[in-house]
């Protein structure tokens, strides 16, 4: 990347600038120096360069400072770039021009305004741009501007801070840090941060993976499934249901068949009667009257078909002779109105000879004025220009003397008014000057703008105290919340000892519980097994004095009835039942309390890890420390508070003090203001009657200048009258009713008219003589049409003519008259060969068939094709309908006698009724056991399912163990909450590489000192070879040793990333502890690069001796006591 032109407008202390890096000076240096006077704006150069490309500066990034200032009534943070805009102006920008390092001529722009561009505005949103000056195109939002940075530059924001603009701060704490400060500051030189992430992600991964592993055993533990023998009992239940089921579907199918059978029966019972039914209804239809007529009106249509076509041509042709005979009488007509047309047209030949012999007479008459009525136009132009030049002399000589009436009574006098106004006012102003000059003295002295420096830095001062106590009392409030949660945390831990406690007392009632459950069982089953196998059998066959088979003693006494026996199994039953409800109460009683206990204490353990990863105290007391050294204190303390209430009480007093001073300054800024105003007014009023002035002499002028022209017309107009009333006396011949001298107007018109007529006269002789030969033309070829006419019809030579009269069109009427006559006569003559053809073969077809008669044939040729074949279609219908029908009776009858085949056996009692009540029945037994039996399956298949996915969850479960296990190894290795494990062992290799090319550049420096560490470790020491190559640590070294040694770190850490390295180095401050031979080396250095990688260096500093060694310099300077500095560029 290549810096190409830098222009800065109101940054900081910097008003207006331009830096142009492909100029001479600056472009054939390899070092040049950036000097000023402390506070003069040095660094503003380099805030400006990252303003344009990146939106910020490396001051703000790396300000520790919170809060927001107040700017306009607006609220704007501290670290918001739009604090650079320099003070009491309305708009600041910067401008960078650069070549990318992808090869493409950029600029960027970074611009804030205040509100309609007035001091006193609202501070508005930035404006931020990249254009790209080979395409044209424009990028103003911020996400596509960084986007295309990256491919431009190649560098975040930080990384180009890191390689192009270097801080010798940052490497000299480095050196006298500790090997944890060591290890971060590396990290933010170097950016590599990277390694603090991955060691706090392994130590949040392994926490993780403990998490789950743990959560995995939890489920293994919570999983419930069937013993053998529950499996065993559900299995045999399974085998009666089924033994049961298939009993009934074959009772069902049985009772179904039957129902089936009698329903079918009665189906082909009403098909067989419906379909004998249906087959007499349409035998009946073929065998009546009406079908018949329809068959013989079939027939006969088909017979005479040619008959009806005879008749029917004979009809057509009768009609077309007599349409075409009363055709031939119009025509008659239209061929006598033709002949009246015709006499019409050759009288009109006769008018038109006598009106032109009557044209001829009045042209003869005119013959002597022909040449004036040639050249009217020319002589009616020459006699308006007489009138119009007459007229125009008459009205020039009353406009001289208007003007000079005007002149001398009017504009003089007033020219000589408007003089005397100018001088006075000038005479006014320049003593309102000297007012304005002497106050603008008077408010100088005072040094407002200080006032309000110190004022608003009282201001900003009490607005620190305020957010310095605002956070004490933040802190006092974050402690007292902090103890509320350590004592949350210690009734916690108190509920969950105390429900430990209770749980463990609750053993031995649950063991003495299940101790009596099962003694209950035991007695339990001992009795119902003893009345099922003996009892039940032997009760009958004992008596009094009988010995018992079962216990060998002797019974005394009458055995107990089954009521008894069955009594006794009850009581125990009853013992069994009360003594599991008791058992199961204190077993969900301990799993309630063993949940409750897993619950409370996973709250627990999270409330003790967020307690202690919790930094709310500790960040509130930092960020309430560094208010109260933004206010001067430096300690954080029990007197903090009312060392701010006193310094609030100091600095209120300072403020009001200042308010008071800068109201004066105020007043006779005030004051100065209406004195300027009244300034700019006598200002105004001497431009207004200045104006005034000159159009009073530009009104003089034009009056004189409208005199002169006025009296150069009327010369003009008197020589072209004269010529033209020569020219009009040559061309006017003849006698005239009008003297064209006295009254050429008047003799103009005239002869416009005259001319116009005679005009008219010949265009209408020659109008005529073509109208005339084109009629005679005309009526010839009228005469050729209608001898046409009465060659083809000789009878219409004896029509008389219809009267004389114009006919519009009359050869085309003429010419379609004889059209039509040729087509109407053929047509006519075919009609009559047609109608004599078909009449002979009809009359020979009526005398063949007497049956038939010329009505009856006029009434069959009535109905048309398409009834005919409707009537037929019904007939044929009709006749398919019969066989269908009785091939419908056929199949059913067969269906009846093949069903009565396979009757079954009916019992007396197989009604339909009890049939369908019997399948209902089974219907609904089989329902029950099919919900029996998938309640059954549905739970072995759940059971085999759990077993199924306890063994996948026991996998899992050690899995998430061994994965645990390895990100344990690992943690132990290099993980920790906050990273720092991995990073100090990351970060020492990365500074034995840094280590390794400094001391390159540290032997450009001096052949004394060699950089050395320890490898894996932050140990840094410098080797001596004036003293034997002894090491010492680096913390020992003088301020000299110190900066050679942060050079050499700074100029290796810029060779990070050289392909896209920036053409300029930056390096602030630093060289002042260095003189002499030192100094020159180290400028040599740096000049170096240039020939090494072609970089140029800007080296910022005020040190004098660099002012003498560096030629090259940009030099910020301040103007007096102002706050605006200005740039110069020097060789």
């Amino acid at each position: 990347m290549k810096f190409q032109k830098l222009t800065i407008h109101n940054i900081a202390s910097i008003e207006d600038a331009v830096i142009d890096f492909e100029a001479e000076p600056l472009v054939s240096s390899e070092v040049f120096l950036i000097t000023g006077k402390t506070g003069a704006g040095k660094s503003t150069i380099l805030d400006a360069i990252c303003l344009a490309l990146y939106a910020d500066t490396p001051r703000l990034d790396g300000t520790k400072m919170q809060g927001t200032t107040i700017d306009a009534k607006r609220e704007v943070k501290i670290d918001d770039p739009r604090q650079l805009m320099r003070r009491n102006t309305s708009e600041a920008h910067v401008r960078l021009t650069f070549l990318g390092s992808n090869g493409v001529s950029y600029e960027a722009t970074w611009a804030v305004a205040r509100a309609y561009k007035k001091i006193t505005g609202s501070i508005q949103n930035k404006v931020w741009e990249l254009k790209n000056l080979d395409s044209g195109t424009t990028l103003t939002k911020d996400a596509e501007i960084r986007s295309e940075l990256k491919v431009a530059v190649g560098l975040d924001f930080s990384q180009f801070c890191r390689t192009t603009m270097l801080a010798q701060g940052e490497f000299t704490r480095f050196l006298n840090s500790k090997d944890d400060e060591k290890a971060e500051i590396l990290e933010k030189i170097t950016g590599v941060d990277v390694y603090s992430k991955i060691g706090a992600k392994i130590y949040e991964q392994t926490e993780l993976r403990k998490q789950e592993w743990t959560e995995a055993k939890l489920i293994v533990d919570s999983m419930h499934t069937l013993s053998d023998e529950e499996i065993e009992k559900r299995s045999c239940r399974m085998a009666e249901l089924e033994r049961q089921q298939k009993e009934l579907r074959e009772a069902q199918k049985k009772d179904k068949d039957k129902q089936d059978w009698i329903d079918t029966d009665k189906r082909l019972f009403k098909e067989t009667t419906d379909a004998t039914y249906r087959l007499r209804e349409a035998v009946a239809v073929v065998e009546g009257e009406a079908f018949k007529q329809k068959e013989t009106l079939v027939n006969e249509w088909n017979s005479t078909i040619d008959a009806r076509a005879w008749m029917t041509g004979t009809a057509e042709a009768s009609k077309i002779i007599n349409k075409k005979e009363k055709e031939l009488e119009g025509l008659a007509a239209e061929y006598a109105v033709i002949l009246g047309g015709r006499m019409f047209a050759e009288q009109e030949i006769a008018n038109l000879s006598d009106e032109i012999k009557t044209i001829d007479v009045l042209l003869d008459k005119e013959k002597e004025k022909t040449s004036v009525y040639e050249n009217a136009q020319t002589i009616v132009s020459l006699l308006e220009s007489i009138s119009e030049g007459r007229k125009a002399i008459v009205k020039s000589t009353k406009d001289i003397d208007s003007q000079n009436l005007t002149l001398n009574d009017e504009l003089l006098p007033a020219l000589k008014t408007i003089e005397d106004k100018v001088r006075l006012a000038n005479e006014a102003l320049g003593l309102a000057e000297k007012d304005v000059t002497k106050q603008e003295e008077d408010i100088a002295a005072i040094k407002l703008s200080d006032l309000r420096s110190e004022c608003e830095a009282a201001k900003e001062l009490l607005r620190n105290i305020k957010t310095a106590k605002e956070r004490i009392e933040t802190l006092a409030e974050s402690k007292k919340q902090r103890e509320e949660l350590r004592n949350n945390l210690v009734e916690q831990l108190a509920s969950i000892d105390a429900k430990k406690s209770k749980l463990a007392a609750m053993d031995a009632p649950i063991h003495d519980a299940e101790l009596k459950m099962n003694v209950c069982k035991e007695n339990l089953d001992k009795q119902k097994d003893t009345i099922d196998k003996f009892a039940s059998s032997l009760r009958q066959k004992l008596h009094v004095g009988d010995i018992c088979p079962v216990c060998r003693q002797q019974i005394n006494s009458e055995l107990p009835h089954e009521e008894a026996l069955a009594a006794l199994v009850a009581t125990l039953q009853e013992s069994y039942d009360e003594a599991e409800k008791s058992y199961r109460r204190l077993q969900e009683g301990k799993n309630k309390i063993e949940a409750e206990i897993k619950t409370e204490t996973k709250a627990y353990e999270r409330g003790v890890k967020a307690f202690d990863k919790d930094q709310t105290v500790a960040n509130a007391e930092a960020k309430a420390a560094e208010a109260c050294r933004s206010c001067g204190l430096e300690k954080l303390d029990d007197a903090a508070r009312s060392n701010l209430d006193a310094l609030k009480a100091s600095t209120t007093i300072r403020k009001d003090n200042l308010d008071g001073k800068i109201k004066d300054g105020e007043q006779k800024e005030n004051s100065l203001k209406k004195l300027r105003k009244d300034l700019d007014a006598k200002r105004k009023s001497l431009q207004s009657l200045t104006e005034d002035m000159k159009k009073a002499e530009k009104a003089v002028s034009d009056c004189k200048a409208k005199i002169d022209t006025a009296k150069t017309l009327i010369s003009t107009r008197k020589a072209e009258t004269e010529s033209a009333a020569q020219r009009v006396g040559e061309l006017v011949v003849g006698e005239w009713n009008i003297d064209w001298n006295e009254n050429p107007e008047a003799f103009g018109d005239a002869l416009n008219m005259a001319a116009q007529t005679y005009k008219a006269n010949g265009q209408k002789l020659q109008s005529l003589r073509t109208r005339l030969d084109n009629a005679k033309t005309y009526i010839n070829n009228v005469t050729d049409v209608t001898q046409s006419i009465t060659r083809v019809m000789p009878a219409w030579k004896m029509t008389e003519a219809a009267v004389a009269s114009k006919v519009d069109n009359l050869l085309d009427k003429a010419n379609r008259t004889s059209n039509s006559l040729t087509a109407v006569l053929t047509t006519l003559n075919s009609a009559k060969e047609s109608y004599n053809a078909n009449k002979t073969k009809l009359d020979a077809f009526l005398a063949s068939n007497e049956c038939l008669s010329a009505e009856r044939l006029s009434e069959l040729n009535a109905y048309k094709s398409s009834d005919i074949i409707g009537v037929n279609k019904e007939i044929v219908g009709f006749r398919n309908d019969v066989v269908a029908k009785r091939t419908l009776l056929d199949n059913a009858t067969k269906q009846q006698t093949d069903h009565q085949q396979k009757k079954p056996e009916l019992q007396e009692d197989d009604t339909l009724e009890n049939i369908v009540e019997r399948i209902d029945g089974y219907e609904k037994a089989l329902g029950e056991i099919g919900e029996e039996t998938g309640s059954i399956k549905q739970e072995l298949k759940t059971d085999a399912e759990n077993k199924h996915k306890l063994g996948n969850l026991v996998k899992e479960a050690e899995e998430k163990q061994a994965v645990y296990h390895k990100w344990s190894r690992l943690n132990q290795l290099i993980g920790n909450s906050s990273g720092s494990t991995f990073r100090k062992i990351a970060q020492s290799y990365v500074l034995s590489s840094l280590i390794h090319s400094a001391n390159s550049y540290m032997r450009t420096l001096t052949d004394r000192y060699t950089l050395k560490v320890t490898p894996g470790t932050f140990v840094i020491s410098l080797e001596d070879a004036y003293q034997g190559f002894v090491s010492r640590a680096a913390s020992t070294i003088s301020g000299g040793e110190s900066f050679l040694v942060s050079l050499s770190l700074a100029l290796a850490l810029s060779d990070i990333g050289q392909q896209w390295q920036v053409d300029t180095l930056f390096i602030d401050e630093g060289f002042g502890t260095l003189s002499g031979e030192p100094l020159q080396k180290a400028v040599e250095t740096l000049r170096s690069l240039h020939s090494k990688s072609g970089r140029h260096v800007g080296i910022i500093s005020h040190v004098e001796e660099l002012q003498e060694r560096i030629a090259v310099q940009i030099q910020v300077n301040q103007e007096g006591n102002n706050s605006c500095s200005k740039i110069k560029i020097v060789p």
